[in-house]
């Protein structure tokens, strides 16, 4: 848990800091005193994880004796949650390379609306005619959000018999668990467990799937074929900047592409022309590891994709969040009851029912399909 070091110097937070990733969690409107207590917390959990030796087992024995007041779990319930947006915010993503993002306002489709038409170039107007009006239509991609989650139940005994050990990794656990589901759904707009998605990746929307291995001809080739397509109002596709979206098994092979100096080409007569390489500035790597785990078809090793780099007009690809709950949402069941002298009893100290202690991680998100017109897909299998 390394980020606890991290987070000692920034948990006495001002009401209201944002915390985590882009635009989403803020901090609860509480004191001072409460963020310095939260503070101690993280502090104590700190010293509990990373000290050996005397200074370890005194630690062990404070915190023990801290679980059993009245507000110290939830405190420590406070680091989890923290250590979690940190880990959250702070672990390797590969959706955002290849997809776009978004937020949604609930959990009803939302339309993401193209308006087509009325952009190409202007008719002539002979002296005393009437302008010739133009017809304007709508392409409309579709987003939903889900609730998504995971529920982590520990035993009382487990506590007492590992030494809080069963506690270590669990935020960072959830986290990573949050992360990978996002880069699994934008994966999966590329791809399913038979290959590429051929209901967006096909001849209707002018993307059907090539055959192509990748060499630096064939990247060209692909480049090439997007510029010659055209939208619905005949204008040439422009695309300042493409990614080229590969498992781990070509890798290598694009990145000699991408950093050779120069390009060689031969033609049908076996002429071969050398320039410099164009594709070095305006392509951009993204190494998917989960291409070859969702495609299991005999074609996962050898695919590849060409997409806008995301941030420009032409979007292929999106990953929608549900407006103020775009990060993960971490929550302890607290069915412990009361002594009956009176007093809470931590939810570290097991549910009356059963001793079980109970972590729940709670993430809303998307993926959809948007524009294809500036995509290309090969499988590969080409020879």
């Amino acid at each position: 848990m390394d980020n606890i070091e991290i987070l000692t110097g920034d948990l006495a937070v001002a009401e209201g800091e944002k915390s985590g990733a882009e635009g989403g969690f803020r901090a609860p409107a509480r004191g001072a005193q409460y963020h310095a207590k939260i503070k101690e917390a993280a502090e104590l959990w700190g010293e509990v994880m990373h000290s050996g030796g005397i200074k370890g087992m005194r630690a062990r024995v404070r915190l023990v004796e801290s679980l059993s007041t009245s507000d110290f779990p939830y405190l420590l319930g406070g680091v989890f949650d923290r250590v979690l947006m940190a880990s959250y915010g702070s672990l390797p993503s590969t959706w955002a390379t290849f997809a776009g993002r978004t937020t949604v306002r609930d959990f009803r489709p939302k339309e993401l609306v193209d308006l087509l038409g009325g952009r190409s170039i202007l008719d002539p107007v002979g002296e005393g005619a009437e302008y010739p009006a133009r017809k304007l239509t709508e392409g409309k991609y579709t987003l939903k959000v889900a609730k998504r989650g995971a529920r982590i139940p520990l035993t009382w005994e487990m506590i007492i018999n590992d030494d809080l050990d069963a506690f270590r990794d669990l935020p960072q656990r959830l986290a990573q668990g949050a992360v990978e589901t996002e880069d699994f759904l934008a994966t999966s707009l590329l791809v399913g467990s038979g290959g590429i998605n051929t209901s967006f990746f096909k001849s209707a929307n002018g993307n059907a799937v090539a055959h192509d291995p990748l060499t630096g001809e064939n990247l060209d080739k692909a480049i090439t074929a997007i510029g010659q397509r055209r939208d619905s109002d005949n204008r040439p596709i422009s695309v300042p900047s493409f990614t080229l979206v590969v498992g781990p098994g070509l890798e290598t092979q694009a990145n000699r592409i991408l950093q050779a100096t120069e390009l060689r080409f031969t033609d049908q007569n076996g002429q071969t022309t050398v320039t410099s390489n164009y594709m070095a500035g305006k392509v951009k790597l993204a190494v998917n590891p989960w291409l070859p785990v969702i495609d299991r078809s005999a074609t996962a090793a050898s695919s590849w994709f060409l997409v806008p780099t995301p941030g420009q007009a032409r979007e292929a690809l999106t990953l929608g969040f549900l407006r103020g709950h775009e990060t993960p949402d971490l929550r302890v069941k607290a069915d412990t009851g009361s002594r009956v002298g009176g007093g809470l009893i931590a939810p570290e100290d097991g549910s009356f029912d059963d001793d079980t202690i109970q972590y729940r991680v709670r993430h809303v998100v998307g993926a959809a399909h948007v524009d294809p017109k500036a995509t290309y897909a090969s499988d590969g299998a080409g020879s």
